[in-house]
């Protein structure tokens, strides 16, 4: 799990709190500290832009692989969390070239599944530009392979 952590996160967790207060602070003084600006109003904002800027998977994309994040970033699952009712059809996962598989999300749409990817393959050398093409790649069943040895796949999760 230690990799996950390492691919998923350049910074320790303090780090990334403090780089969230920031944003927290400027959403504040653009709408008021009131009660009803809690910080999840942010939070519920930016799933609007994820789904009108058309992030991969919209405001449900980014609100799971956002979670996913954070829980690799601390290690445990906050108490009181409630996990999906029901895996989804199609996993993402990655590993380094003759390791074990390991998943790193998982949903009903491949595309929106090899979307998890994104930012590892982006980490392992693959090039913004290219991810969408190698998203369909991901999608056909086809392992992919950075310089540095890290492979990538998605495939439907009777397989995994």
């Amino acid at each position: 799990m230690d990799f996950i952590a390492v691919v998923w996160s350049d910074k320790t967790t303090p780090d990334r709190a403090d780089r969230a207060r920031k944003a927290w602070a400027l959403y504040q003084s653009e709408n008021g500290v009131e009660a009803e600006n809690r910080i999840e109003d942010l939070i519920s904002d930016l799933l609007h832009l994820a789904e009108v800027d058309e992030h991969p998977g919209g405001a449900e994309g980014v609100a799971a692989r956002a979670s996913r994040n954070y829980e690799a970033e601390t290690g445990t699952w906050p108490e009181g969390w409630v996990k999906a009712e029901h895996p989804g059809r199609f996993v993402a996962q990655v590993r380094q070239a003759g390791g074990v598989w390991f998943t790193v999300g998982d949903g009903d749409d491949p595309r929106t599944v090899a979307g998890f990817l994104w930012k590892a393959m982006q980490i392992a050398g693959f090039r913004f530009s290219e991810l969408a093409a190698h998203s369909e790649d991901l999608m056909q069943g086809r392992v992919l392979t950075s310089n540095d040895g890290f492979e990538f796949r998605v495939i439907p999760r009777d397989e995994s």
